[in-house]
């Protein structure tokens, strides 16, 4: 009898070990994201769990994005999708909702003169793209009075403080941290977030397939070639040079453009703070300098700071800058859709080091300086 009852036990011991595996196998959702290192989506069956990492912290911004009835999960904000209102506040939070082709739902930015693309300042000078920009940020006021269903905001250094007023007027804000991504693709792959808000994952997954294939395409094109150019990019701001470090953004793009980034050997996903002695002592000879800012003409660049002319790339006139979309209010479209176009950023500097694997295609981006 003991025997049978001992046994009875185990065998409903095995049961619930095995209904346990089950339960966790359905709470745990299928990853949506590949490349992105602050970004977490995860899909379950009517709704997608999104994390957001937080800029200087180990910690996520938690949000649940549902289409029927609410979860019961602590969340940051409960969203239900689609969307139909959304107010932005970054210009790179932009080209991914005219990809899918929501362009009307935003009805909200801060400095309207900002915005490169013609289809959102079609829609400001119609008066359906409102302003809610003021000297010191945004004019919480307005942003309220427009009624979004969602903002996607940014907190630079993890202040929050403007954005409070925001939820308690019962808005949802969504912290968006795509430039904290150190990878292109990493940072292209945000698009799926707001592809979600308007229920357009299909959508939005397609496109970013569509770049990655491009990205990949392009950098197969670079990855023989064996005389790679050394590379500087950026300028000073008043002392200091802000030097993107050997594992950022910029680094990965000039590595997979096939270039000699001369700070490759940094471990920094950031910039570097630089004095003007330090750069020259180690690029003095560097063969391009990629990111002048947004200046024109080597004149311009000199006038900045004379010092600037004992640098080889300037006397070579190899010097580029990420002026080629820009508007007469100073919108630059490098820094819109460059963000989710990995592919055509990469391109620009694999035509910038190494114009003959490209001869037919022009840069979208970057511009040789003129002297």
């Amino acid at each position: 009898m003991k025997i049978r009852i001992s046994l009875f036990i185990l065998l409903m011991s095995l049961f619930s070990c095995e209904s346990n595996k089950q339960i966790q196998q359905q709470t745990k959702g299928k990853e949506l994201t590949e490349y992105s290192q602050t970004l977490s989506i995860e899909e379950f069956q009517d709704y997608y769990q999104v994390k957001v990492k937080k800029p200087s912290s180990k910690d996520f911004f938690n949000y649940v994005l549902y289409k029927n009835e609410k979860p019961s999960i602590e969340a940051d904000a409960a969203i239900k999708i689609p969307i139909k209102k959304i107010a932005c506040l970054s210009t790179s939070h932009l080209p991914s909702i005219e990809a899918i082709g929501h362009s009307e739902s935003v009805i909200g930015f801060p400095n309207l003169d900002l915005i490169y693309s013609k289809q959102f300042r079609k829609l400001s000078e119609k008066g359906n793209l409102q302003d809610i920009g003021q000297k010191n940020g945004i004019n919480i006021e307005k942003t309220i009075s427009l009624k979004p269903d969602v903002i996607t905001a940014y907190a630079f250094g993890g202040n929050y403080e403007q954005l409070k007023p925001l939820q308690k007027a019962g808005i949802s804000v969504i912290v968006n941290t795509d430039y904290l991504e150190n990878t292109p693709l990493g940072r292209a792959e945000w698009l799926k977030l707001n592809s979600i808000l308007f229920d357009e994952y299909q959508k939005g997954d397609s496109i970013f397939n569509h770049i990655k294939q491009e990205y990949i395409a392009a950098k197969s094109l670079s990855e023989n070639i064996k005389n790679k150019p050394s590379v500087m990019t950026g300028i000073m701001y008043g002392d200091i040079w802000y030097m993107p470090g050997g594992n950022s953004y910029v680094a990965k793009f000039i590595e997979d453009a096939a270039g000699n980034y001369l700070w490759k050997e940094n471990n920094e996903t950031g910039s570097l703070e630089l004095s003007f002695e330090s750069v020259l002592n180690i690029a003095q000879s560097a063969d391009i300098w990629i990111g002048a800012a947004s200046l024109t003409s080597l004149k311009k660049l000199e006038n900045t700071n004379e010092n600037y002319a004992l640098f080889e790339a300037f006397q070579n006139e190899q010097v580029f800058s990420y002026t080629k979309r820009v508007t007469e209010s100073g919108a630059n479209d490098f820094l819109e859709s460059g963000y989710m176009r990995a592919d055509w950023v990469l391109k620009d500097y694999i035509k910038l080091m190494h114009p003959e694997v490209l001869k037919d295609t022009a840069t979208v981006y970057f511009e040789k300086l003129n002297p």
